[in-house]
């Protein structure tokens, strides 16, 4: 007993320093591994998994072909972020729209696949969802939406009708889920240290580059494979390209391999 009184007086500001140069080093280590090898050193690492109901893996099966193309094991670590996703974020019902778990699992479904190959996902640029059964008018823009990112309210918006409409198409290149959720990690990359921010960052710097580029731009928007509603300004297009990334990318990767292959990689994927 009578080192306790020593043990407080270095033991315990000893821990503390080599856990934060343990930290420091593992993040430099982390930072350079994304600049040789364009990825965090690791992606899903959990000390136990959380379970989804019965229910929702059947809403996963008949919705989802990206979940269904998964490796067991992959299907556990997407369970998981589904459920921590749920026990997160707020879930905001307007107009007597009733949010059912449906209508919870696919939300929460659709961005645990944008950000699938992402370390941190569950991002503190929102913490609410709120959803209107149609068409809304949005006091932050003064218009009429279908679905927004709110930054200052810390809000993603949607009408229930236009995501699920969008949502069962999967080939028109139409899907608000993704397109609004990509603003919203677009956003929270801009201010973000974490590796998957910096991974977002640095590509879609090169994809900057492209869509920059007079000639490159002049060839995207004769394509017509991108909406002109892409080309509003950078944050519109990266949302509207990641939209296509997961509806049509056979055709994405054929006609824009380049810029498929900086879209890949800001969402830390692999084709």
């Amino acid at each position: 007993m009578e080192n306790w009184p020593l043990f407080f007086i270095i033991g315990i500001p000893l821990a503390i320093t080599i856990g934060l140069v343990f930290n420091f080093l593992f993040a430099l280590v982390d930072e350079l591994h994304i600049a040789a090898f364009h990825r965090p050193i690791y992606i899903h690492l959990y000390t136990n998994f959380l379970e989804i109901s019965v229910e929702q893996e059947k809403i996963l099966t008949k919705k989802f072909e990206f979940y269904n193309k998964l490796s067991t094991k992959r299907k556990k670590y997407f369970n998981h972020r589904v459920t921590l996703f749920l026990e997160k974020y707020e879930f905001i019902p307007r107009d007597n729209i009733v949010v059912n778990e449906e209508v919870q699992t696919i939300i929460a479904a659709t961005y645990v696949m944008l950000t699938f190959g992402m370390r941190h996902f569950l991002l503190t640029a929102f913490d609410k969802i709120i959803i209107y059964p149609e068409e809304y008018y949005s006091t932050f823009s003064e218009q009429y939406h279908k679905g927004e990112y709110n930054p200052r309210m810390k809000a993603v918006v949607f009408s229930w009708k236009h995501f699920y409409e969008a949502f069962e198409l999967s080939n028109d290149n139409l899907n608000l889920g993704i397109h609004e959720f990509t603003h919203v990690i677009h956003h929270h990359s801009l201010y973000g240290q974490d590796a998957s921010s910096l991974t977002f960052k640095k590509h879609f710097q090169r994809v900057l580059t492209i869509i920059e580029n007079p000639q490159a731009r002049q060839k995207l928007i004769e394509s017509e494979y991108f909406r002109v509603y892409a080309f509003t300004n950078s944050f519109e297009f990266v949302s509207v390209a990641i939209e296509h990334y997961f509806e049509t990318p056979n055709q994405f990767k054929q006609e824009f391999p380049v810029l498929f292959k900086h879209v890949s990689r800001m969402l830390n994927h692999r084709h």
